[in-house]
């Protein structure tokens, strides 16, 4: 596809740097959503003995399935890197993200795990559907469109966390851009999609 020759040519004619390494690795979407799900742990469970035992459940069933299928991929060859660089292999793995993360609301819902972290599953499931829509024609950068929706969910939560979480995006998105992963376009559709779906599903459901 054309795209992928594209992300691939964008990728080896970038001049990335310590600096941007370092950001998109601590704020990759797995330590994003870990750490809202913290937040969100300890704010609505009446102990810290609790809210670990939610997080625990919520770091093995909506963090660590998907990785799972990520490396699945990665060794029998349907994504090419841990950042599937190449559009066209971007879908299916969505697909079976968002199932997982599908079981994992399911499991913690009937579990009785805290409203707000059931609710901020099925906004990340929303979020997945939307863009793996999107990945079938365009491709958005997750890592924002993750971080902008964490965000999102924040400002709801905490409104003056969130204004300053914000802060981070173009940083994030520099680091991205400069590590050759996305096209400024890319950066700012992903963002706008995060936080439009996190912003709507969340904010409705509390």
């Amino acid at each position: 596809m054309r795209t992928d020759v594209d992300d691939h040519s964008r990728l080896n004619n970038a001049r990335s740097t310590p600096a941007a390494r370092l950001i998109a690795g601590a704020l990759t979407p797995a330590n994003v959503v870990l750490a809202l799900m913290a937040y969100l742990a300890v704010k609505y469970t009446a102990s810290l003995l609790a809210a670990a035992a939610w997080w625990l459940a919520a770091l093995v069933l909506v963090v660590g399935v998907p990785y799972l299928i990520l490396f699945r991929a990665l060794r029998n060859g349907s994504a090419d890197d841990r950042q599937v660089v190449r559009r066209s292999q971007r879908p299916a793995l969505m697909a079976s993200a968002a199932g997982a993360v599908t079981f994992a609301l399911v499991v913690l819902y009937l579990a009785g795990a805290p409203r707000p972290l059931v609710w901020l599953i099925l906004a990340m499931i929303c979020g997945l559907v939307a863009m793996g829509l999107t990945t079938m024609v365009w491709k958005a950068s997750m890592h924002m469109a993750v971080a902008a929706g964490a965000i999102a969910v924040l400002a709801i939560e905490l409104p003056s966390a969130g204004i300053a979480a914000a802060s981070l995006l173009p940083v994030l998105g520099w680091a991205r851009w400069r590590d050759g992963r996305h096209s400024v376009m890319q950066l700012a559709g992903g963002a706008v999609i995060g936080a439009a779906v996190a912003g709507v599903v969340y904010g409705f459901l509390r």
